[in-house]
C-alpha cells in the first residue's frame, strides 16, 4: 500500500496533463470560431450595405430612364420642334391651336409618368405664346447657368404656382434643331421621388447617404446633399470632420476604382460604408452600418459560449480526476504485485477491488501468477515435443533416401532384364517419390507440378485397362509461375478416385489457365469428364472448406481442405477454391493463383 500511496502523485499529474490536453485545443477551437463568426458576421454586414446601395442605384438609375425617355419623345416630336424654330411663319390661329395641342400632349405624358414632377419646353422665340406651366420663354430663367443635373431645383420664376416651385431633380438640356438652338426642354421629378431612400426611416445604426461630387484642379470635393423640403429625421447630418474623412477616402477611390466598401470612423462611431459613383450625376450614394451591430451579435455569442465552455472544462476536469483516481488505484495494486512476480514470488495474489477493466486486469494477473508453473511445465514439454519431431522428420528423411536406392536397384535389374515397362514405371514412381518427399520446399513451379502430374496419370494408365488421357493447356509465359507444391495432385486423384474408376472407361482430364485482370488472378482449372457431383454434395464439401478449423485428411494425405488452408497461408483470405459439377458430365475444380508480381 506503501507503493500505491508513493505514486499517487503520478495520477494527479496524469489528469492535469490530460485535461490540458483536451481543453488546450478546444480552447483553440474557440478562438478560432469565434475569429471566423466575427469574420463571417462582417462579411455579412458588407453584403448588406452593398445589396443596399445597388438597390438605390438601381433606383436612381430607372428614374434617370424616365427622363432620358421623355427627352427623346419631345424631340422626336418633330410638328412641336419645327413650330418652336419659326413660329413667325405661322398664322395666329395655327400658333394657338399648335400651343393648345402640344401643351395637352404634354399634360398626358406627365399622366403616363406619374412619378415626374414637371415636363418644361422653353422656347427661345418670341413669338411662342407661353402656356403656364408647360411652354415659356427661355427669358423666364437664366437656363446657360444651369448644370444638366441639379437638385433641390425650384421653379421660382412660377410666382403664382407653388405646386410647381417645390424642390426636384432636375434635368435640362438644350433642344436643337439641326445645328441651330432653339430652346430648352426640363423634367422635374421632386427630390422625395428621386432619392426615395432618404426618405424612409432610417434604423437605428444604418443610414443611406447622397454625397455631391465636384471637381477642382483635379481634385474631387465633396459636399452632403440633402434633401429640402422632406420630412424631418429622415436623414442624418454629416459634421465637418466626417466630410473631411470621406473627402480623402473619395479623392483616391473614384479616380482609382477602388473597391467601393470600406470601413471609416462617422460622428466617433466604427462604420461599414458601401458606396457607389454616379459620374452621370456627380454624385456619390453610400449606405453605412454600424460595426456594433456586429460587435453585440459576437459579444452575445462569446460570453454565452465562455460560460458554457467553463462549465464543460471543470465537469470535465472533476470527472477525469474521479476516473483516474479508481482506474490508478487498481494498476499501482497490479503493479505491485509485478514487483514481486519479477523478485521470484509466484504465489502472490493481489485483491481485487477495482469495478472497470481494471478488475479484469487484476483477476487476468492473479489467474496468471496460479497458472504460471503449470505453463512453465507445458512449455518444456512442447520444447521436447518439438525436439523429437525433428528427430523423426530426420528419420523419415533416412528413410526415403534407403527407400530411393532400393528402387534404384530394382530399376537396374529391370533394365538388366529387357522388361521396359517395369523400368520405367518404376522411374516414374521414383521421380513421383522424390517430388513428395522433399519436405523443405513448399514452392515449385508449374511446370514441375505439371511433370509430377504427367508421371502419375502415367502409373494410373498402367494398372488400368482403360485410358486417361491427360490434356494440359498452360502457356509458356506460366510455366515458371511459382505455387505451392502438390496442389493439382489430390484433385487428379479425386477425378479418378471418384469420377473416372466408377465409370471404368477411356477419358479425359483437362488442365489449363484462365486470366482473372480484374482480381488479378490466374485460376488454375481441373475438369474431368466423369461421374460429377449433385448440388448436395457440392454443398456438403463447401461447408467443410468454410470450417476454419485446422485438419489434416482422415487418410494422413493431402485432402482438399489442406490445399484451401495454404492458400489461405500463402495468398489471404480472398483465394478461395471453386467446385462447378453435374452429374453425369464430370466437375470442374478452380484454383485461385495471383498474377505473379502481385505478392
Amino acid at each position: 500500500m506503501n507503493f500505491v500511496k508513493n505514486n499517487m502523485h503520478f495520477s494527479r499529474k496524469v489528469v492535469l496533463v490530460f485535461s490540458l490536453i483536451v481543453l488546450a485545443p478546444l480552447l483553440f477551437l474557440y478562438g478560432v470560431i469565434l475569429v471566423l463568426m466575427y469574420v463571417q458576421a462582417v462579411s455579412g454586414l458588407e453584403a448588406l450595405c452593398s445589396l443596399e446601395v445597388h438597390m438605390n442605384e438601381e433606383k436612381i438609375y430607372e428614374n434617370m430612364q424616365s427622363f432620358e425617355l421623355i427627352q427623346k419623345m419631345i424631340r422626336a416630336n418633330g410638328e412641336l420642334v419645327l413650330f418652336i424654330t419659326s413660329p413667325e411663319s405661322r398664322e395666329e390661329q395655327e400658333i394657338i391651336r399648335t400651343v393648345k395641342e402640344e401643351s395637352l400632349t404634354l399634360e398626358r405624358i406627365l399622366s403616363v409618368e406619374p412619378s415626374l414632377y414637371a415636363i418644361r419646353v422653353f422656347a427661345n422665340s418670341s413669338f411662342v405664346p407661353e402656356r403656364f406651366p408647360v411652354i415659356m420663354h427661355s427669358s423666364r430663367e437664366n437656363l446657360t447657368a444651369l448644370s444638366e443635373w441639379e437638385f433641390n431645383y425650384q421653379a421660382k420664376y412660377l410666382e403664382f404656382m407653388d405646386m410647381q416651385k417645390m424642390p426636384s431633380a432636375c434635368l435640362t438640356r438644350e433642344l436643337m434643331n439641326g445645328k441651330r438652338s432653339v430652346g430648352w426642354i426640363q423634367v422635374s421629378m421632386r427630390m422625395e421621388d428621386f432619392f426615395p431612400f432618404l426618405h424612409r426611416i432610417p434604423s437605428p445604426r444604418q443610414h443611406d447617404l447622397v454625397l455631391s461630387v465636384s471637381k477642382s484642379n483635379e481634385e474631387f470635393q465633396i459636399s452632403q446633399l440633402r434633401c429640402q423640403g422632406g420630412v424631418e429625421g429622415t436623414d442624418i447630418l454629416l459634421s465637418e470632420k466626417d466630410i473631411d474623412r470621406l473627402n480623402k477616402r473619395f479623392s483616391s477611390d473614384i479616380k482609382n476604382t477602388q473597391k467601393e466598401i470600406f470601413h471609416l470612423q462617422l460622428g466617433g462611431k466604427s462604420t461599414v460604408i458601401a458606396w457607389r459613383y454616379l459620374p452621370e450625376l456627380g454624385i456619390v450614394i453610400m449606405h453605412t452600418c454600424e460595426m456594433a451591430m456586429v460587435r453585440g451579435y459576437v459579444l452575445a455569442i462569446v460570453l454565452l459560449t465562455l460560460v458554457g465552455l467553463i462549465l464543460v472544462g471543470v465537469g470535465f476536469f472533476l470527472i477525469v480526476r474521479h476516473t483516474a483516481n479508481r482506474m490508478f488505484n487498481g494498476v499501482y495494486s497490479v503493479m505491485a504485485g509485478m514487483r514481486q512476480v519479477s523478485a521470484g514470488n509466484l504465489d502472490v495474489q493481489i485483491p481485487v477491488d477495482a469495478s472497470n477493466e481494471v478488475r479484469e486486469t487484476q483477476q487476468t494477473f492473479n489467474a496468471m501468477t496460479a497458472q504460471l508453473s503449470s505453463q512453465i511445465e507445458q512449455i518444456k514439454t512442447e520444447q521436447q515435443l518439438i525436439a523429437d519431431t525433428e528427430m523423426k522428420a530426420m528419420q523419415n528423411q533416412i528413410n526415403a533416401h534407403f527407400l530411393y536406392n532400393v528402387l534404384e536397384t530394382i530399376h537396374m535389374q529391370a533394365v538388366l532384364a529387357g522388361n521396359d515397362d517395369i523400368s520405367q514405371s518404376i522411374l516414374m514412381l521414383g521421380k513421383m517419390m522424390r517430388y513428395c518427399l522433399r519436405w523443405r520446399i513448399h514452392t515449385v513451379t508449374l511446370e514441375k507440378e505439371m511433370e509430377y502430374i504427367q508421371s502419375y496419370v502415367s502409373i494410373l494408365n498402367i494398372r488400368n485397362d482403360y485410358e486417361i488421357l491427360l490434356e494440359l493447356d498452360i502457356p509458356e509465359t506460366l510455366q515458371e509461375l511459382k505455387i505451392p507444391k502438390m496442389i493439382i495432385q489430390p484433385f487428379v486423384e479425386n477425378a479418378f478416385v471418384h469420377g473416372i474408376e466408377p465409370l471404368a472407361k477411356n477419358t479425359v482430364i483437362r488442365i489449363y489457365t484462365e486470366l482473372d485482370e480484374a482480381h488479378k488472378k490466374i485460376w488454375l482449372c481441373v475438369q474431368d469428364y466423369g461421374a460429377g457431383m449433385s448440388p448436395s454434395k457440392i454443398e456438403e464439401i463447401l461447408g467443410y472448406l468454410a470450417d476454419e478449423k485446422y485438419e489434416r485428411d482422415s487418410t494422413g494425405s493431402i485432402g482438399i481442405k489442406n490445399i484451401q488452408q495454404r492458400l489461405f497461408l500463402f495468398y489471404g483470405e480472398d483465394y478461395k477454391l471453386e467446385i462447378q459439377s453435374e452429374l453425369g458430365k464430370g466437375t470442374l475444380i478452380r484454383v485461385p493463383l495471383p498474377i505473379e508480381g502481385d505478392r
